[in-house]
């Protein structure tokens, strides 16, 4: 959703664009999160120095896709796995995170009940057996009829 300041700050008409990047580590941490924070702001932020904003960044799900996109390839696996629990990831980054090197990235898709079924039936071969494990589990639990349906 764009709101009125979000559109003059990408065209370059808002009278007040901070620079985020100069505010101390904690009011970075909390705006990254926030969910009134900027486009033009979480722009910033997605390239902080600090781990810690970037997660922040990635968790918030006013993130837009493009900015996820980047998170997603991001040094630090905490920040990865961030994007991966980002409520609004869309399906092609899923995919892509489901590849990831790192085990705890592929075990947050392997226990999230919204990763699509696909992913879930290729994480049940993962090389980490509590990975694999994990996502034969979310597996059985979302192929699971609605309870109290007909069948």
């Amino acid at each position: 959703m764009f709101f009125l300041r979000d559109v003059l700050i990408l065209s370059g008409k808002h009278p007040f664009v901070p620079d985020v990047t100069s505010w101390g580590h904690q009011e970075r941490y909390i705006l990254a999160g926030n969910s009134t924070t900027s486009l033009k702001e979480l722009a910033q932020l997605s390239i902080d120095t600090s781990v810690k904003v970037r997660k922040q960044v990635a968790e918030n799900p006013n993130t837009p896709v493009e900015i996820l996109e980047r998170l997603a390839v991001d040094p630090h696996w905490e920040v990865r796995l961030s994007v991966a629990e980002n409520p609004n990831v869309p399906s092609p980054l899923v995919f892509a995170l489901s590849l990831d090197q790192h085990d705890d990235v592929r075990y947050a898709l392997a226990e999230n009940y919204k990763t699509p079924v696909p992913v879930l039936q290729t994480l049940t071969t993962d090389a980490n057996p509590y990975v694999a494990s994990r996502a034969a589990q979310t597996l059985s639990v979302v192929a699971q009829p609605a309870l109290g349906c007909a069948a």
